[in-house]
């Protein structure tokens, strides 16, 4: 009944994208490889159709991307009233403060533009014209491919954009490891490797490969982390001091707290503190029940229900004393 509902809304879809002539997509800052391969699979399937597309995010696409279709299709800046689009579509943002800048210094002129959003957060709070959301699907790229199919688009799928979506797809479940794996998540991925999709490939560059100084990183990271008595709250603050004397960067620190604190035994919830700039402080948390969701909305910033972050441009050891106090009076 949930997908009968929302295919009306992909018709309307269909629709707007064949009157557009020019068509903006943007993702959420701090793209995740979801946010990213959906994009372009849009900008891919797009172009198969003539369209006039472009693409844009606050921040660089990652180079963790590389390894598949390295194009530098997403442009950190553009003027968006010079290019003027038909239509503009945002993938994998749960609101629009996650699309960060982009949004908010062309409100005006975006707001009276015809805007779609695909997406599956459960904070996704339903904010523009169009709103093609399925809180339970794994991931936005699980999204698109239902839409491919609800389209008749998927002779237009090749096996580069295959794995584009089986990427999305394996990093937002851990490799089908989290609760949000489904049936139709696993159903999904058998069809998109029968596609030739290679799902090797991104599971050797995210949860296999590691690089020497990014191994050194997370040796330092290890050494300080933090239990209370009951080993039920993980954590740690990772210092500017870490990356400096490994030579690295905070993209290094992609997965450490899913294939360590996650794992650590008897940890109900796990977290990390680091600075992403001079004022600004990220925190990601994972849990194996606790609802991290509604102790993020506290702040600022929310993902998933077991899976979420946020910024505050608090001081790190007053953001940590804060969260403790939240978590302790959740676990006994």
């Amino acid at each position: 009944m949930l997908w009968k509902n929302l295919s009306s809304k992909i018709q309307k879809l269909w629709k707007l994208i064949n009157l557009s002539k020019k068509i903006l997509l943007i993702n959420h800052i701090r793209m995740d490889p979801d946010a990213y391969w959906s994009l372009m699979w849009l900008y891919s399937i797009l172009k198969k159709l003539w369209k006039e597309v472009k693409a844009i995010n606050d921040d660089k696409t990652p180079n963790d991307f590389e390894f598949l279709w390295w194009q530098n299709t997403i442009q950190i800046k553009l003027n968006i009233t010079d290019y003027n689009p038909d239509l503009i579509i945002a993938l994998d943002a749960g609101s629009p403060e996650q699309l960060w800048d982009s949004y908010k210094n062309n409100k005006d002129f975006i707001d009276k533009k015809n805007f779609v959003v695909i997406d599956h957060h459960i904070t996704n709070n339903w904010y523009w014209n169009l709103n093609i959301i399925n809180k339970k699907s794994s991931s936005t790229c699980e999204i698109i491919y239902e839409i491919t199919k609800e389209l008749n688009l998927k002779d237009l799928i090749d096996k580069e954009i295959a794995t584009f979506l089986i990427t999305g797809i394996i990093t937002d479940t851990n490799i089908y490891y989290n609760l949000n794996t489904s049936a139709k998540t696993l159903q999904i991925a058998s069809e998109l490797t029968k596609m030739w999709a290679n799902s090797r490939l991104p599971i050797f560059h995210f949860y296999r490969k590691k690089e020497f100084n990014k191994t050194k990183l997370w040796g330092e990271i290890l050494k300080k982390i933090k239990k209370t008595d009951n080993w039920k709250i993980v954590w740690v603050i990772i210092k500017d001091t870490d990356f400096k004397k490994t030579k690295t960067w905070i993209k290094d620190i992609s997965g450490l707290i899913n294939e360590f604190l996650t794992n650590i035994e008897w940890s109900d919830v796990c977290f990390i503190l680091y600075s992403i700039d001079n004022k600004r402080i990220k925190v990601s948390f994972r849990s194996n029940y606790i609802n991290v969701w509604n102790i993020c909305s506290l702040f600022w910033w929310w993902w998933h229900k077991l899976a979420a972050g946020f910024i505050s441009e608090d001081k790190i050891e007053n953001i940590e004393k804060k969260i403790l106090k939240i978590l302790k009076d959740k676990i006994n």
